[in-house]
């Protein structure tokens, strides 16, 4: 058979979906007589769901995938299917079955011939596990996202904002499970006669919350991705950044490097509402643990450090602005490494709010260069960068050269 090979997007894509298992029940059947039916029932109770069957045709199914014999593949999933068709209802392989089928479908570029596919399985996953199972809800984060992405957005809005409660409930049973241990703890410091019990406790205590806090952190990633798919919806967004932050709060020390995520996330997007007193805290906390658990050098402190230079700007502190770009700039330099087109950009645009229009030029120019170099001179990205560096030239009285600039924005955008 003709094999073909996948695009990287397309790999991508797969790998992301793949990490489903959603769900519903079996495929509806063409209607038929009724003595049809009463037939087929009869000899469907006779027959029994042989799972070494089902295992051998999805491992086929599976290595014909990985090496693009997309055909072969979609044989041996759907002769899965039509077998584990025959186990109880909600037994987790038919959602296996319904999942393979949708990443292959996705990769072969037919999205809309995968979604029944999620769906079934997604039904499937939750009867089998329930509505508040972790990898139930982890699952209606991929499907959520694969819904934005096939421009289906009320529908992954209504499994977003299940999520968003998961959070939550995640959050509030962390809380009160917690004191529910310190209680029982309590209780037995003043009955010691059952030290037994009290041994017994402390070691489920031990182990429920090491779950507990596991689990939490697994939920903020999950919880970070989602808002980070969904944040022109800012209400949205925002609940599902704080209910992250909560978690990795109440799960990890001060001064872990993955809470600097979250309070990221969250300042980020306070920033972008034009809610710059709010901001600021947060991405001035990201910073100073990033820096003290990563080091100056690591692209994240210095990202985050840009992060806290913008703040600073629309606050107008724009000497401690000046200050930390300088220092990002200097440190970049010294390790030989490529300075950031976004950074140079927004240096720049600290000077000219200075009334520095002549200084920025040179970081103007080497942000254009950059950008050119990463994607090319007609890339939607240098629009608005040409446009920045025309007005500086304008406001230098160089009209000639700015007008150049200009055209070549105009251009771009079409």
């Amino acid at each position: 058979m003709k094999k073909s090979t996948l695009p990287d997007r397309e790999k991508q894509i797969a790998l992301i979906v793949a990490l489903w298992l959603s769900s519903q029940p079996a495929m509806a059947q063409p209607s038929q007589s009724s003595s049809q039916a009463s037939s087929q029932a009869n000899a469907t109770k006779s027959l029994k769901f042989d799972g070494v069957k089902w295992a051998k045709a999805t491992k086929a199914g599976s290595n014909a995938f990985i090496n693009s014999d997309f055909g072969a593949a979609e044989r041996n999933f759907k002769e899965a299917l039509e077998e584990v068709k025959l186990a109880p209802a909600n037994d987790i392989r038919i959602a296996e079955s319904f999942n393979n089928l949708g990443v292959l479908y996705v990769s072969r570029g037919l999205p809309a011939k995968a979604e029944p596919f999620f769906e079934k399985a997604a039904k499937v996953r939750e009867a089998a596990l329930g509505a508040s199972d972790k990898d139930v809800i982890a699952g209606q984060s991929k499907l959520a996202q694969f819904y934005l992405s096939a421009g289906k957005r009320d529908k992954a809005l209504v499994l977003i904002n299940k999520i968003a409660d998961y959070g939550d409930y995640e959050s509030k049973q962390l809380v009160e499970i917690s004191a529910a241990f310190k209680k029982l703890s309590l209780y037995y410091h003043n009955h010691r006669k059952l030290e037994d019990s009290e041994i017994a406790v402390k070691q489920a205590e031990e182990k429920t919350l090491s779950e507990m806090k596991a689990q939490a952190v697994e939920t903020a990633v999950m919880l970070d991705a989602v808002g980070n798919a969904v944040k022109d919806n800012n209400k949205l967004a925002e609940r599902l950044f704080k209910s992250a932050l909560t978690l990795r709060e109440r799960t990890l020390t001060s001064e872990h490097a993955a809470l600097a995520s979250s309070l990221e996330n969250l300042g980020k997007l306070y920033m972008s509402d034009g809610r710059t007193a709010q901001a600021e805290p947060l991405l001035r906390r990201a910073y100073e643990i990033s820096l003290s658990t990563l080091g100056p050098d690591r692209q994240e402190t210095q990202k985050r450090l840009d992060n806290l230079a913008q703040i600073c700007t629309l606050l107008n502190k724009n000497s401690e602005a000046e200050a930390l770009y300088r220092k990002i700039l200097d440190s970049q330099e010294k390790g030989a490494k490529k300075n950031s087109p976004e950074l140079l950009a927004n240096f720049a645009s600290l000077l000219v709010k200075e009334g520095r229009a002549s200084e920025s030029l040179p970081y103007y120019a080497r942000a254009l260069k950059i950008q050119e170099s990463l994607n090319g001179p007609q890339h939607a990205s240098l629009a608005a960068l040409l446009d920045s560096y025309a007005y500086a030239l304008n406001k230098c009285n160089r009209q000639a050269e700015a007008q150049k600039y200009q055209a070549r924005a105009k251009s771009i955008r079409g």
